[in-house]
C-alpha cells in the first residue's frame, strides 16, 4: 500500500514540475527532494526518467478525464455542442484559478519530447488519441440533434479542435493572459462549429 502511495505522489509531483519547468528543466532529484525520499528510490519505481515522463502523460490524462466527466455531467445535456464549450470555458477556468498558467502538459511535453523519445511520442499519441475520440462522439451527437455543422466528419472537426485548442492554450502562455483563448473558444464554437441552420 505505501509503495503505490508512493508511486502516486511520484507522478503527481511529476506532473507540477513538468508543468511549471518543463522535462528538461526539472531533475530527478528535484522531485525526490519534493517528497524527501532518497534519489535511488525514485529507480525502485521507474526505469528511467523517460519512463517516468510516460506514466506521467497517462496519469495526466487521467487527471483530465475525471474533470471533463464532471463538467460534462453539469452541462445542458440537450444541446451537445453548448455542453462542449461549457467544457472548454471550464478548463480556461482551471487555467485562471492557478498562480502560473501552465497550458496542456500534452503539448508541452510533446514540444520537448516527441521527437526525442518514441516512447513518449506514443504515450502523447495515445493521449491525443482518447482525447479526440471522446470529442467526436460528442461532436456527432451535435450533428444529429442538428446543432453541429454536418459537412465535415465528426472526427476531422475533433482533429481541428485539439489543434485550435492546443494553438490557443501556447498563445495564453506567450501572452500571459486567457482573453484571447476565450475568444477563440467563442469563434470556435459559436461560428465555426455550430450548423447555419441551428
Amino acid at each position: 500500500m505505501k509503495k503505490q502511495q508512493t508511486h502516486t505522489r511520484l507522478l503527481k509531483t511529476g506532473v507540477t514540475l513538468f508543468g511549471e519547468k518543463g522535462y528538461h528543466g526539472t531533475g530527478i532529484k528535484e522531485i525526490v527532494d519534493a517528497l524527501q525520499i532518497p534519489k535511488g528510490s525514485f529507480y525502485n519505481y521507474f526505469k528511467s526518467k523517460e519512463h517516468f515522463a510516460a506514466e506521467i502523460v497517462a496519469h495526466y490524462t487521467g487527471i483530465i478525464d475525471t474533470h471533463w466527466e464532471t463538467c460534462m455531467a453539469s452541462g445542458p445535456e440537450s444541446d451537445p455542442l453548448v455542453m462542449l464549450q461549457h467544457c472548454f470555458e471550464h478548463m480556461v477556468s482551471l487555467q485562471e484559478e492557478q498562480p502560473t498558467q501552465t497550458g496542456c502538459l500534452i503539448g508541452n511535453l510533446a514540444g520537448e519530447l516527441a521527437e526525442s523519445s518514441d516512447l513518449c511520442r506514443v504515450a502523447l499519441n495515445n493521449a491525443k488519441t482518447a482525447w479526440c475520440t471522446r470529442l467526436a462522439g460528442h461532436l456527432k451527437r451535435a450533428q444529429e440533434v442538428g446543432s453541429a455543422r454536418t459537412d465535415i466528419p465528426s472526427d476531422e472537426l475533433a482533429g481541428f479542435c485539439w489543434d485550435v485548442w492546443e494553438g490557443a492554450l501556447l498563445r495564453m502562455k506567450v501572452e500571459k493572459s486567457t482573453a484571447s483563448i476565450r475568444k477563440t473558444i467563442a469563434l470556435l464554437f459559436e461560428v465555426f462549429l455550430r450548423s447555419s441552420a441551428s
